[in-house]
């Protein structure tokens, strides 16, 4: 009877186990890839920033020879859908080029990419929301990793308890 009462304890702590890392599988998703846009022909050090909306959607600082990267995907405020129209930015000041966005795409002109040019003075560049140190708070949280490793060490602790001779 002792040897039947180890086994269950031991089947239980094992399906304990088994349902706890099943939900760290099941907080699991799929990411959509970002539309990567890029150009030439900036100044050094200049900001560009990408807007679907009012929402930011990203920025890139451009390097020393002119080039800019930035990739436009959902964080923060911004959640772009397919269609959307992306304006963009250098140092807060409007550009006169846009793209559309798709997940996973890039600009129409593969090789050059987009050639920024500051619209005309009057008209006004996107307020900067921010993102309110939100950005990047997608996926589990370290209280739920910490309150879920918690509980397994509870369960291993009274599958032990259930499992010792007396």
């Amino acid at each position: 009877m002792a040897f039947m009462k180890k086994m269950m304890g031991i089947g239980t702590a094992f399906a304990a186990a088994a349902v706890l890392f099943a939900s760290f599988a099941a907080s699991a998703s799929a990411q959509t890839p970002p539309f990567v846009a890029y150009g030439t022909g900036q100044t050094a050090g200049a900001v560009v920033g990408a807007w679907v909306g009012d929402a930011a959607c990203g920025e890139a600082t451009v390097d020393a020879d002119g080039n800019w990267v930035l990739n436009v995907e959902a964080a923060g405020d911004c959640a772009p859908v397919e269609g959307d129209t992306i304006s963009f930015t250098v140092d807060g000041v409007a550009q006169n080029e846009t793209a559309t966005y798709s997940a996973g795409g890039a600009p129409e002109d593969v090789a050059a990419g987009i050639s920024l040019t500051a619209a005309e003075a009057g008209a006004p560049a996107p307020a900067p929301t921010g993102n309110g140190g939100f950005a990047g708070t997608t996926g589990t949280s370290m209280a739920l990793v910490l309150a879920l490793g918690a509980f397994a060490a509870a369960m291993v602790a009274g599958a032990r308890t259930a499992t010792r001779g007396r």
